[in-house]
């Protein structure tokens, strides 16, 4: 019976210095003319580590598909390799079946949003480098992708706890064609945080369910 007893408390401890823990998500994308590769780093503690990168390969011009090549890297060190092939069609309808499903949870938004008013984002840095043959046309352009990332910056600073000062830049490019955009950023969020959203989602989406098992039978006379 102590045996029990111990292992049941520690177990407990182990469950809440896991919701208390936090967790930090590194996203590093660099963009050079018709080259693209986004890299994610998920950390917890120091010795927790998973890396994830996805290089864009190519852009299929018979059917419009992504080519993409994943490379994740875990804690051990060990590398796996995957490509693969993303249509628009593919997007299209895991977009709407993402819809459809959301319809379903009452709140969502609101859930959502309370959540993300939680996760940490710091060290935002956001370079861009742009340029359209002519010297008016880049710095056009130059000042489009500013006001771009002034709203965008706003946006970020909305929906998430922003710390510390953006660095972002915009440098016009006059001699010839050149697109290039590196940004990189951090995500801090405790796990407990996540688990109580998760189970806010499942509880709405029961209720959800329920309400609307109860109006078919409704409607069908319980037929």
């Amino acid at each position: 019976m102590n045996w029990i007893l111990i292992l049941l408390g520690i177990l407990l401890f182990l469950f809440i210095l896991f919701c208390v823990s936090t967790i930090h998500i590194t996203v590093y994308f660099i963009h050079r003319n018709d080259n693209s590769d986004i890299t994610v780093t998920l950390r917890m503690y120091r010795f927790i580590k998973y890396k994830l990168n996805v290089p864009l390969i190519a852009v299929d011009a018979e059917d419009h598909s992504i080519k993409i090549r994943e490379e994740k890297q875990g804690t051990m060190g060990q590398k796996k390799e995957k490509k693969k092939k993303v249509s628009f069609q593919q997007i299209k309808k895991q977009y709407r079946y993402s819809i459809k499903m959301l319809k379903h949870i009452h709140h969502f938004y609101k859930i959502l949003a309370a959540f993300l008013k939680k996760i940490k984002v710091k060290k935002v840095e956001w370079h861009s480098a742009v340029g359209l043959g002519e010297a008016s046309s880049s710095a056009i352009a130059a000042g489009t992708v500013w006001g771009f990332k002034g709203i965008a910056i706003q946006v970020l600073n909305t929906f998430f706890k922003l710390e510390g000062s953006p660095n972002i830049s915009v440098v016009p490019v006059f001699q010839g064609m050149h697109s290039e955009t590196r940004f990189s950023c951090m995500f801090s969020f405790k796990i407990g945080h996540a688990i109580v959203v998760m189970l806010k989602i499942l509880k709405s989406w029961r209720m959800s369910s329920r309400s609307a098992k109860v109006n078919s039978e409704y409607m069908t006379g319980g037929m």
